[in-house]
């Protein structure tokens, strides 16, 4: 037999050899380990509470006047907030012109919506220095209104409040040559805001040691 024969057989053998050891019977000694893992999601739940008390619903303003508002807003789900932001915008205003006065000053004045806005200054949280309805309506980066940076915004289960303040400014100044004022081609005039609320979750953890035994 040459070589060839011989490495022929030996490969043969081995194949036998390995289909009786598969057909054997198993030990009867045995033992089955299980470990269980959860995996489950937190939740971001944002509510407005008492929602009906930052309701606009105000008529008949004149320059000078104001009105303040409150939500509540609370974190009722299980993860913590990081930023809640907040957006403004603004709809439903259209030119009532009442006293005639495009006839009489031309395009001085005519006025947009963005005009009727910027006749409003906004106060929120209490700050001293009032922010134009109309630059907060055009701005196109929500405001964080938590300054949280990259730390908690809000705890789970707890709650902050956002307070607005909205005045209407009041404007002496007349058209050139008239005893008008320049804001009587306001009169009539309104629009309806909306306050949009968003609320970000806090950045990643490494949870590779949750659950172990200290």
């Amino acid at each position: 037999m040459g070589f060839k024969s011989k490495l022929g057989v030996g490969v043969m053998t081995g194949v036998l050899g390995l289909s009786l050891i598969g057909g054997g019977t198993y030990a009867a000694f045995n033992d089955v380990e299980e470990v269980s893992n959860t995996f489950a999601a937190g939740t971001l739940d944002l509510a407005v509470d008492e929602a009906e008390t930052f309701q606009f619903d105000i008529s008949n303003l004149k320059p000078g006047d104001y009105f303040e508002k409150t939500i509540v807003l609370e974190n009722k789900g299980s993860l913590d907030i990081n930023k809640i932001l907040t957006q403004v915008s603004a709809d439903g205003w259209k030119n009532e012109d009442l006293l005639g006065l495009e006839d009489k000053f031309g395009e001085k004045a005519k006025n947009d919506m963005n005009d009727f806005l910027s006749q409003f200054k906004v106060f929120i949280n209490g700050s001293n220095n009032g922010i134009s309805l109309n630059t907060l309506v055009n701005h196109n980066n929500p405001e964080d209104i938590t300054g949280s940076g990259n730390d908690v915004g809000l705890k789970a289960k707890d709650s902050m409040s956002y307070d607005v303040k909205i005045k209407f400014v009041n404007d002496n100044s007349t058209f050139d040559g008239s005893r008008y004022h320049k804001q009587n081609k306001f009169q009539g005039e309104g629009a309806t805001l909306d306050f949009d609320f968003e609320a970000t979750q806090m950045g990643g953890d490494d949870r590779s040691n949750d659950g172990n035994a200290q």
